[in-house]
């Protein structure tokens, strides 16, 4: 009897149990009602943890997003319509000094022998008249006496299999006597225009094997082909002067000052460092100091791009990470003698308790667990409405979304399958960012038939891309027309999308010479059209795309047969030597930089470069370059417009999309807006660029949900 009553009380206590339990879940209010800090913090997960909290170290895009940005500051930085603005530069020019080698050996075109003095009172000559224009522009024409350069210089070394190594050596260089000019602006064709002046051919390249010294010797041959660039007879020097905002502090109340702008570079260019970053800053020539709020940014060549990259490094503390600072913490965790000539940056315990100039100070780090951030009450700038940041280690997706309908987290980055239910909570809000990212389909133009525009452009045109986006993205995406992300001004609005059209396609095909079969599948003399369509396993999206586009082209005639990969075995053995029909890939980042050089330029096309397809166009290479050597922002957008159009009609890709990633929110979360009065405020949007986050210094949570966002 006792066991019979045992088995009936059992299941009802337990009822009562779950009961309690899922009405105790702690919902937002009642933890806002129980703990008013509550509403100054926000909460983010992620799903594994930090591994570097140092903007110069790490390559984790997601700690860059959700941490670096919010401890560092950066010279520059990007505003909502990826426009540069000042940030802790508070203001900078670009000037250029060129220089030009005397050749003795030479005969100006009156017959004067070329000296340091004859060149100059050509140039004189010439600015009252050919070059009058320059005239205001020029503000010094000086000798530079022979002297020797010495320099860190890095080359490819080509490896076994067509692999390229990266090599550095130390290159010094024996000058000549110099005219040096002084220019408020860069002046790209500026040798172009002296090349009448000095003599036809006098800035062609000369014997320069015995200037230059290599060390060590071995290292020599991967430098053969940069022996122009080591030394040349015109040579560009631009110049990126900034005056740094006053009274800017670190958390720990250190001055910021341009020796910090300085230690940073250095720091990204010391080899004990392994920086990721190294390749962004090897163009700069020095970085000069003339005082506490001037830095004088010295490059080797042109680059007009290289601005941009002062947008995207946050400033490192000299004080705290320079070598005497490395000496006192190696004492301090008592490192053995041996192992010190080897300690760097990256073993130093700042990169686990970082410290800054950004609106937030960081506070604990609990391995796998949790981090937090607090408010920085002495910010130079705009002040942020939440007082701390909490972000938690949850590596589980589902796990994530439970606690964000708990009230445990307030943004969670949700799958496209889930956006339109998470929209239909009313305790939500979901906002779409846009990725500065597009899937590909790219095609091996090396091999037949892919060498054919026709038949690249008939294949792009078989495949319904917005069924793509409809069944595979739940609509969380938009078409892509080219290589540039449509959240950019480089993008091209007037450039057409590919059509969906597969009776075009199909007459495409026939001009090229194809017929159908008695089975329905396209061939030529004989010859099936069949090939080989590879990705990357484990990514579903992917491998989506993959059928899909596999039965558009099935449907056209193509026997088509398809391969998923580890993505280490994808690449080493099939994209990176180029052993390839066709694949599907994506394209992630760079949206503030117009330079696409490394995926377009014929030149990158070899193994183990980024131009995967062999893409080749003479016009698209001289658009590369423009936009390289083009300082003026207008005149960069303008061509890279028409870079965008130029690759989107040669097809060298069937342009897929560019997804959306939907983030669900806690929809007490806005905008405050004062300057639409007291307590008005603004729903969570994206900018024009497709960023969530830029307005997050304003970001806040109402205490009252009934409250109407404007």
């Amino acid at each position: 009897m006792r066991t019979k009553q045992i088995l009936l009380i059992l299941p009802l206590l337990l009822a009562l149990l779950l009961l309690q339990s899922a009405l105790w879940v702690p919902t937002y209010g009642s933890q806002a009602a129980q703990n008013s800090g509550r509403l100054q913090t926000f909460i983010e997960p992620r799903l594994s943890d930090f591994k570097l909290l140092n903007p110069a170290l790490n390559s984790d895009a997601t700690t860059a997003e959700m941490m670096d940005r919010r401890i560092y500051d950066r010279l520059l930085e990007a505003d909502e319509k990826l426009d540069v603005v000042p940030c802790l530069a508070e203001s900078w020019t670009v000037t250029e000094e060129a220089y030009v080698a005397v050749r003795p050996e030479r005969r100006l075109p009156d017959g004067t022998p070329v000296s340091g003095e004859s060149l100059r009172a050509a140039i004189d000559a010439a600015l009252r008249g050919p070059l009058s224009d320059l005239s205001s522009k020029l503000r010094a024409v000086e000798l530079a006496p022979p002297g020797e350069r010495t320099r860190r210089e890095t080359a490819l070394q080509q490896m076994a299999g067509g692999k390229s190594e990266s090599i550095s050596a130390t290159v010094r260089v024996r000058l000549p006597e110099r005219l040096r000019l002084r220019l408020d602006t860069v002046e790209p064709q500026l040798f172009e225009r002296l090349e009448p002046v000095f003599g036809q051919g006098y800035f062609s390249s000369i014997d320069v094997k015995g200037r230059i010294e290599i060390d060590p010797p071995a290292a020599a041959p991967a430098f053969e082909s940069k022996l122009d660039e080591l030394f040349a007879v015109g040579e560009h020097n631009p110049i990126v002067t900034f005056k740094l905002r006053p009274g800017v502090r670190f958390h720990d109340g250190h001055p910021f000052t341009a020796r910090d702008v300085r230690f940073t570079y250095q720091a990204i260019l010391d080899p004990k460092n392994a920086s990721p970053r190294t390749s962004s800053y090897e163009a700069i020539e020095r970085i000069d100091v003339p005082d506490d709020l001037t830095a004088r940014v010295v490059y080797k060549k042109l680059n007009s791009t290289s601005l941009l990259d002062w947008a995207m490094m946050g400033m490192l503390p000299e004080h705290l990470l320079n070598r005497e600072a490395l000496e006192r913490e190696m004492k301090a965790r008592q490192i053995p003698a041996a192992q010190r000539e080897k300690f760097s940056i990256r073993d130093s315990s700042f990169n686990r308790s970082p410290i800054g100039t950004g609106r937030f100070k960081f506070v604990k780090h609990v391995p796998d667990q949790y981090t937090v951030l607090e408010r920085n009450d002495d910010y130079w700038g705009e002040k942020p409405r939440y007082q701390r940041i909490i972000s938690r280690v949850i590596p589980d997706r589902l796990a994530q979304e439970l606690e964000l309908h708990a009230g445990s987290v307030d943004r969670y980055e949700a799958e496209p399958h889930q956006a339109a239910r998470l929209r239909t909570d009313p305790n939500l809000q979901v906002v779409s960012r846009g990725e500065g990212y597009y899937m590909y389909v790219a095609y091996n133009l090396r091999r037949p038939p892919f060498d054919d525009v026709r038949v690249r452009r008939a294949l792009s045109m078989a495949v319904n891309v917005d069924d793509i986006i409809d069944y595979v993205l739940f609509g969380e995406g938009k078409r892509a027309s080219g290589p540039y992300f449509s959240n950019t001004p480089f993008h091209d609005p007037e450039t057409p999308l590919q059509p969906y059209d597969p009776a075009r396609a199909l007459a495409l095909l026939e001009e090229v010479g194809y017929r159908k079969n008695a089975q329905g599948f396209l061939e030529k003399d004989g010859k099936p059209f069949e090939f080989t369509l590879i990705s990357n396993a484990g990514n579903p999206q992917r491998k989506a795309v993959v059928t899909i586009v596999q039965e558009a082209w099935r449907r056209l005639g193509v026997r088509c047969t398809t391969q998923l990969f580890e993505f280490p075995v994808f690449l080493e053995q099939f994209v990176h030597v180029r052993n390839f029909d066709a694949f599907v890939l994506g394209w992630i980042g760079a949206d503030i930089t117009p330079d696409r050089r490394q995926i377009w330029h014929s030149s990158q096309g070899g193994n183990y470069k980024l131009n995967f397809t062999g893409y080749a166009s003479p016009e698209a290479d001289a658009l590369i370059d423009k936009i390289l050597l083009e300082y003026d922002r207008n005149e960069q957008i303008a061509l890279a417009r028409k870079l965008h159009r130029r690759i989107a009609e040669d097809v060298p890709y069937t342009f897929l999309y560019e997804p959306s990633r939907p983030y669900a929110l806690d929809a007490r979360i806005a905008i405050d807006a004062p300057e639409l009065g007291p307590g008005r405020f603004l729903p969570i949007t994206t900018t024009p660029s497709g960023e969530i986050d830029y307005f997050f210094p304003r970001w806040f949570t109402r205490a009252d949900p009934a409250a109407v966002a404007e």
